[in-house]
C-alpha cells in the first residue's frame, strides 16, 4: 500500500516526539506498520523529506553495479540501498539477480506490470452485424440451447436412476 509523503512525515514525526500513532486499515498487524514507520524515519534521518517522495529517480546500471560491489566489499544491504535513497530489498534482489545472471541480468531488469497476454477480442454490436452474421448466431445459439436440454435431460434421467437403486 502507497502512503502520501505527508502522511509518511507525520508517522515520522509522531514517532520522534514519542505520540502513539494509530493504525491504518492496511495493515493486519501493528507490527508490520510501526516497522515500515521505523523504516520511513531511517530513511528521513538519511535523505530527509526527499526521502519520503514516491517516484524518486532509477538508478542507472553503473549505480546498481556501485551497490553490489560495496555489499560485497562488507557492507551491509541496509546501509548501501539507504544511502541510495532505495529499500534495502530491492537491492537484494538486484544482487540475487547479478549473482545469477551477471551484468546481463541487471540489464534487462523490467518495472512495473507485466503487459497482459491477450488483448481481448472486441465483439461486434449486434447494430453493426450484417442480417447474415444475424442468422447464423441465431442458428448457433439454439443449436447450443437444445444441446443444453439434452444434457440437462441426460443428467436427470441419471440422478432419478441412482435414487431408484438406493
Amino acid at each position: 500500500m502507497k502512503y502520501s509523503k505527508e502522511f509518511k512525515l507525520e508517522c515520522v514525526r509522531k514517532r520522534k516526539n514519542g505520540i502513539y500513532i494509530e493504525t491504518p486499515p492496511g495493515f493486519k498487524k501493528r507490527d508490520n506498520f510501526m516497522r515500515e514507520i521505523r523504516k520511513w524515519s531511517t530513511i528521513y534521518d538519511s535523505l530527509g523529506e526527499a526521502g519520503l517522495e514516491h517516484g524518486r529517480p532509477t538508478l542507472n546500471l553503473n549505480q546498481r553495479l556501485d551497490l553490489i560491489k560495496r555489499v560485497e566489499n562488507g557492507e551491509s544491504y541496509s546501509s548501501a540501498a539507504l544511502s541510495a535513497g532505495i529499500q534495502d530489498d530491492v537491492l537484494i534482489k538486484w544482487h540475487r539477480i547479478y549473482m545469477e545472471s551477471g551484468i546481463n541480468g541487471l540489464k534487462s531488469l523490467k518495472r512495473g506490470k507485466p503487459p497482459m497476454n491477450k488483448k481481448r477480442p472486441v465483439k461486434k454490436e449486434d447494430s453493426d452485424k450484417t442480417r447474415e452474421e444475424l442468422l447464423e448466431e441465431l442458428e448457433y445459439l439454439r443449436a447450443e440451447n437444445e444441446y443444453l436440454k439434452k444434457l440437462d435431460a441426460l443428467v436427470q434421467e441419471r440422478k432419478a436412476r441412482e435414487r431408484k437403486k438406493q
